[in-house]
């Protein structure tokens, strides 16, 4: 029987040194191809291998079918195998998305299907804990919001990836806040295996490689491909991983700019069909809101406001405001915790 320390540290480092491994390979073959896209936010407007995100998707699969054969309970690699189709399925839909653009209404409801094998297996308890609550039953509205568990946070992590890094480091933030939160609510047992910190190790690591060259300067993109796969991984952690509260207080960054765009643009519209831009570039080429009234309200245009910021320091602020929800969820984790004790 294989150790749960052993466990966790081969779900991390497979996924991470695989990506870290291939992904030079990848994006000198991907700019070979002249399958690249224009980094816009810079005067040089560098061409940037595109599609990345096929590799997040292919280092978290094979870091899953891993777990599954160093695992040894059954019911165990079952749920492993649940939560590696849900983000096959997703990573899939970005796949297609990201050769030929789907539109903004059928994308989300094609994500509805990565929540089908979590509803067929039923690797869910309808019973979300709240702080001063504790567990709840809510069957019928929990089941009714279920096929909605992975095409939220994936269409909300996909809308965030706007800027180099942006989207890896804030989803990076939100997994560390959920492995805390988890810790706090269930325990820091770390010798006895969680199935939460496999799923979260597992996208942790692959997350990590991709964004040592996501980062400023950007030498990939992760595409829809890898917005949606991690955003797809996250939605399944917090179902499988009994944190449904704990993400949605951990995304409240993502959730801001998800509903300020849908809000301002009134209904679903594809990111390449918006009326303008949220943002334009200065003379001295910094990021700045962009005063057309048709620019949708994003994260990116409020913090924005106070003036011109150059893209890495748009990044910061949003790994600033991620900090700060993350600290609520935790503070929720640990009012759950209290009062579930």
């Amino acid at each position: 029987m294989v150790s749960a320390i052993v466990i966790y540290i081969t779900t991390f480092f497979v996924p991470l040194l695989l990506s870290l491994v291939v992904l030079p390979f990848y994006i000198r073959f991907m700019k070979n191809k002249k399958i690249v896209g224009t980094d816009i936010h810079k005067e040089s407007q560098p061409k940037v291998a595109e599609m990345g995100g096929i590799i997040i998707l292919l280092a978290m699969i094979i870091g899953s079918i891993i777990a599954i054969f160093i695992v040894s309970d059954p019911s165990d690699k079952l749920t492993i195998g649940i939560f590696c189709i849900t983000i096959t399925i997703a990573g899939i839909i970005g796949l297609i998305d990201d050769f030929k653009p789907l539109s903004a209404i059928i994308k989300p409801i094609l994500l509805l299907f990565a929540s089908i094998p979590i509803i067929v297996s039923k690797r869910y308890i309808a019973e979300p804990m709240l702080p001063f609550v504790g567990k709840t039953r809510l069957n019928i509205v929990y089941l009714a919001l279920l096929p909605f568990v992975v095409s939220v946070p994936a269409n909300a992590v996909n809308m965030l990836d706007v800027f180099n890094g942006s989207m890896a480091t804030t989803s990076m933030l939100v997994l560390i806040a959920i492995a805390i939160a988890s810790g706090l609510i269930f325990g820091f047992n770390f010798t006895e295996l969680n199935l939460t910190y496999v799923f979260l190790l597992i996208t942790l690591g692959a997350l990590l490689a991709f964004w040592f060259f996501n980062r400023y300067p950007a030498k990939v993109f992760a595409g829809d491909t890898g917005s949606l796969t991690i955003g797809a991984a996250i939605g399944a952690i917090a179902v499988l991983g009994q944190l449904e509260i704990v993400v949605i207080i951990a995304m409240i960054p993502f959730i801001m700019n998800a509903f300020g765009t849908l809000s301002s643009v009134k209904g679903l519209v594809e990111r390449r069909k918006m009326p303008a831009r949220p943002t334009s570039m200065t003379k001295d080429w910094k990021l700045q809101a962009n005063p057309d009234p048709k620019a949708p309200i994003t994260l990116a245009g409020i913090v924005l406001q106070k003036g011109p910021l150059c893209e890495e320091d748009v990044v910061k602020s949003f790994n600033i405001l991620t900090i700060l929800s993350c600290i609520l969820a935790i503070i929720t984790a640990v009012l759950i915790r209290v009062t579930v004790k």
